[in-house]
């Protein structure tokens, strides 16, 4: 059953509005390019219900789900295999959901096959969309074609900003247990997952409710296996991401 994941939960409530908010979608190609797929003439753009949350590209209105749109054309960063583009909300579309989804040239050769089914939502044309909460302040988001995680396999990558400080993992490498620790500066809701190295998801951890402070975490890793994992922070629907070494 595909699952609605977004990626941003809820609001960070200490967090002031500004009169607008600014996103940056990243999608790396690399993989997707190495599968034989060709990049179109046309570049890589993106598709999404855009016009229902007034979201603009620089002062141009974004129109919905019409990648053939000038303004839904995303930028290659230099020569890399990364394009990007940046999305003004106002104001009024924080905590709004946002779907949308990455095209290669125009549709027929978008993202939304079955390899969404753990982060998207049904478009209703037998496909599925990315989906996210418009977060309260500016972020970066990174995402890799058509996967529900970056390229190296970890999650797609979200940034803290001015919420969560000194987060870390210890001990790295570990053995059976390994220690989370970092601080927050609001009242929270914390959430600790752990994925391997192929992006599946092996460990939930629900904090709940948390009070401005230093935490402690203390994960219990005995039943994995040798390898790398990714530690994955989520505070108020925002995330930070780290890699542990586990050696038995």
């Amino acid at each position: 059953m595909n699952k609605l994941y977004t990626l941003a939960a809820a609001l960070l409530t200490a967090v002031t509005v500004s009169a607008q908010v600014n996103v940056t979608l990243k999608v790396d190609i690399t993989d997707y390019l190495a599968a034989g797929n060709t990049l179109g003439a046309n570049g890589i753009r993106i598709g999404g219900n855009f016009a229902d949350n007034s979201v603009t590209n620089g002062a141009n209105p974004m129109v919905s789900w019409t990648p053939s749109n000038e303004f839904s054309a995303m930028t290659q960063e230099g020569s890399s295999n990364i394009w990007s583009i940046t999305l003004t909300f106002p104001s009024t579309a924080v905590g709004a959901t946002q779907n949308f989804k990455f095209v290669n040239n125009d549709w027929g050769t978008n993202e939304g096959a079955t390899t969404l089914a753990d982060c998207g939502v049904d478009d209703g044309n037998g496909g599925l969309n990315r989906t996210m909460i418009v977060p309260a302040t500016n972020e970066t988001f990174s995402f890799c074609w058509d996967r529900c995680t970056q390229c190296d396999g970890s999650p797609a990558s979200f940034e803290l900003v001015n919420v969560v400080t000194n987060f870390g993992v210890y001990p790295n490498p570990a053995n059976d247990v390994t220690n989370v620790a970092f601080n927050v500066s609001s009242p929270s809701t914390a959430v600790i997952e752990v994925y391997n190295a192929l992006g599946q998801r092996v460990m939930f951890n629900d904090m709940g409710s948390i009070l401005p402070g230093a935490y402690n975490q203390t994960l219990d890793m005995s039943g994995l296996n040798s390898g790398m994992y990714f530690v994955k922070l989520n505070v108020d629907g925002r995330s930070r991401t780290t890699r542990v070494n586990i050696v038995k």
